[in-house]
C-alpha cells in the first residue's frame, strides 16, 4: 500500500513539473512552481491594471492563485484516495489527554516537549469546529510520504504511513538512532480509523509548526492600544481608484516588499521631492496633523511617521472600536479569529490557512494591521496573463488591495462554449502547508463562510504577522 501511494505521488510530481516549467523559488515546495500571472516588472505599455480598475462593479480581481489551482486539486486527490487509511492530527483536547498519559521509553532522550498553552488572557469560546488540530503539529514534507515507527529506530515496526503534506500532532523531539546523518526524531500522535495512536517520525520527514498565541496576542493588544488612543483611518487606493502612486524604480514592489499597485506613497517629508515608501490599501494609520496637500500620519505597522497625499485617506470611514480580529501567521501558515472583551480575548476559531507566495508571477501577503474593508459572497478572478474570467472565490473578506480571506477557489468549467460553475469546493490538502496564493489568504470554504457571517466589518481588523 505504501509503495502504491509513493508511486502515485511520484507520478503526480512529474506531471506538475511538466505542467509548470518555471524556475524554483524561495518558499516553494519541491518540484512546484507558481503559474504565470502578474509580472514583477512593470512597463509603461502594460494596460492590465487600468482594465482591472474598470471591473470593480463586477468584483473581478487578478488571478488569486500563485500556483495553478489544478495542482492543488491533484495533490488533494492523490492523498485522499484511501479514505479508510487517512491520518488526522489530534484536536488540542485529544493531544492534552495524550500528553497527560505520556510515558518515557528507554530508547530515547527527550530534548523538547511540545506543549504550547493557550495564554491565560485568551478564553477558548470556539464557534467553528471543523478541521480541529492541536496547537503543535508536524507538517510532513517528504515528497513520497513517510513511515511512523514504533520507536526512534530506522528498522522499528511501522505503526502507520503518512502522505506528503499530512499533519500529525507533535509530542516531543527526541534522540534516537542515526538516519541520514541525524539522530533527531519527533514523537507524534494521530488519529487513524477513529483510534488515537503514537509513533516516531525522523526529523528529515517533516517540519514543526504551531499556533503562536503569545505573538498573536501581542499583535492584537498593540492594535487594541492604538484604537484606545483614538480612531484610526486607513489607506484607500483599491485598484488605484485615487490615483496611481509614483513609480520608484522599475519593480512592482519596494525594498520592503510592499507593492506599488493598490498603494499610496508615504513621504518622509511634507514634499513629493522627499524619499518615500509604499503603504498599501487598507493599512491602518493615525492622522497627527494636516496641510493643504498632506496628512501627517503615524503608521503603527512601520513604526514611524510619514506624509500621505490627502486623496489616499477618506475621513468619513474610521476604526473607532475593535470588536473582531483575524490574525494571519504567514510563517506558520495558520490563523486565529477573536472577539474582544474589555479584559481579554475570546478565541472563536483557529485553523490552517495558506498565504501569498512572492515571486515573478505572484505577490506575498503583506505584513501589517489592516481594516476589514468589505465582504463579498464571491468575487471572480482572471486567468493569468489575460483578461478572461477563470473562476471565483467564495465568502471573501477584503483587507488590502485585491487581497481577501476567502474559501477554496473554483475554476469555471467549459460546456458547449459556456462557462459553467462546478460548485463549491470545501477542502484542499495543500491548505496550511506552504504559500500558494497570490496575496490572498486561502481557507477551507466552510471556515471562510463562518468568518464571512461572523466578521463585524465596521469594527473589525485583519493582522498579518511573520
Amino acid at each position: 500500500m505504501y509503495r502504491n501511494r509513493k508511486t502515485t505521488l511520484i507520478i503526480l510530481l512529474i506531471i506538475m513539473v511538466t505542467v509548470s516549467g518555471c524556475a524554483y523559488r524561495r518558499g516553494v515546495p519541491p518540484d512546484e512552481t507558481p503559474a504565470p500571472g502578474q509580472q514583477s516588472r512593470l512597463s509603461p505599455d502594460q494596460p492590465r491594471e487600468d482594465l482591472l480598475a474598470k471591473s470593480d462593479q463586477e468584483a473581478v480581481e487578478e488571478n488569486i492563485n500563485g500556483f495553478n489551482i489544478e495542482d492543488d486539486l491533484r495533490i488533494t486527490d492523490a492523498t485522499e484516495q484511501e479514505e479508510e487509511n487517512k491520518i488526522l492530527a489530534l484536536s488540542q483536547q485529544q493531544k492534552t489527554q495524550v500528553m497527560g498519559n505520556i510515558g518515557s521509553k528507554s530508547t530515547n532522550t527527550v530534548l523538547h516537549e511540545y506543549d504550547t498553552p493557550l495564554p491565560e488572557e485568551i478564553n477558548e469560546t470556539m464557534q467553528y469546529f471543523e478541521y480541529t488540530i492541536s496547537f503543535d503539529y508536524l507538517l510532513v514534507t517528504a515528497e513520497d510520504g513517510a513511515e511512523i515507527r514504533e520507536s526512534p529506530i530506522p528498522d522499528a515496526t511501522v505503526v502507520a504511513e503518512v502522505d506528503y503534506l499530512d499533519k500529525v500532532s507533535l509530542l516531543q523531539r527526541v534522540e534516537g538512532e542515526d538516519l541520514e546523518n541525524s539522530n533527531i526524531w519527533y514523537r507524534v500522535a494521530f488519529e487513524n480509523d477513529t483510534q488515537v495512536k503514537e509513533g516516531y517520525l525522523h526529523s528529515t520527514t517533516g517540519t514543526p509548526r504551531n499556533f503562536r498565541f503569545d505573538r498573536i496576542q501581542e499583535a492584537i493588544n498593540e492594535l487594541r492600544q492604538q484604537v484606545a488612543e483614538g480612531p484610526l483611518h486607513f489607506i484607500s487606493n483599491y485598484k488605484n481608484e485615487n490615483g496611481a502612486p509614483p513609480q520608484k524604480g522599475d519593480t512592482a514592489v519596494d525594498e520592503h516588499g510592499y507593492r506599488v499597485y493598490h498603494s499610496a506613497p508615504a513621504y518622509e517629508q511634507a514634499t513629493t521631492d522627499s524619499d518615500f515608501r509604499y503603504i498599501p490599501d487598507g493599512m491602518l494609520v493615525r492622522i497627527l496633523s494636516e496641510t493643504d496637500e498632506f496628512y501627517h500620519v503615524n503608521v503603527p505597522t512601520f513604526g514611524g511617521d510619514f506624509y500621505i497625499p490627502r486623496q489616499y485617506i477618506h475621513l468619513d470611514v474610521t476604526l473607532n472600536q475593535l470588536n473582531h480580529v483575524i490574525v494571519i501567521d504567514r510563517d506558520q501558515q495558520n490563523q486565529a479569529a477573536f472577539e474582544l472583551e474589555e479584559n481579554g480575548l475570546n478565541l472563536v476559531s483557529y485553523i490552517l490557512s495558506t498565504t501569498g507566495i512572492p515571486g515573478d508571477f505572484s505577490f506575498e501577503t503583506s505584513l501589517g494591521s489592516y481594516k476589514a474593508i468589505h465582504k463579498r459572497d464571491r468575487f471572480e478572478y482572471l486567468e493569468s496573463g489575460t483578461l478572461e474570467i477563470a473562476g471565483y472565490a467564495p465568502f471573501a473578506i477584503r483587507f488590502t488591495g485585491g487581497a481577501y480571506i476567502h474559501g477554496v477557489p473554483v475554476a469555471y468549467e467549459e460546456e458547449d462554449g459556456e462557462k459553467v460553475d462546478p460548485g463549491l469546493i470545501e477542502y484542499l490538502h495543500t491548505i496550511g502547508t506552504f504559500p500558494r496564493s497570490n496575496m490572498c489568504v486561502r481557507n477551507f470554504t466552510s471556515h471562510a463562510e463562518f468568518l464571512y457571517n461572523w466578521m463585524d466589518s465596521e469594527n473589525g481588523a485583519v493582522i498579518v504577522i511573520e
